[in-house]
């Protein structure tokens, strides 16, 4: 068995074309459409969205905090 792998969306019509054409050379085709891992994945942090859920604090804050770290780790000229 050989496999045949078309990656991205492919248009319905290209696609038949493809089998036909393959078809017409006498070979068996099969058409499995898979979804791509990277949509398969949970995306990030997407787990942790709870453990802020009774705190009050915005992406602000965060940015905040981080700039303020930065500053005592590397001076505020470094900014």
């Amino acid at each position: 068995m050989t496999e045949l792998v078309l990656k991205g969306k492919i248009d319905q019509e290209k696609l038949a074309s493809i089998v036909n054409f393959l078809k017409s050379w006498g070979i068996d085709v099969e058409v499995k459409d898979t979804v791509s891992k990277k949509e398969d994945l949970v995306p990030p942090f997407a787990e942790s969205f709870g453990m802020w859920a009774k705190h009050d604090i915005d992406i602000k804050d965060i940015r905040k905090m981080a700039r303020e770290r930065r500053t005592k780790t590397y001076g505020a000229d470094s900014l």
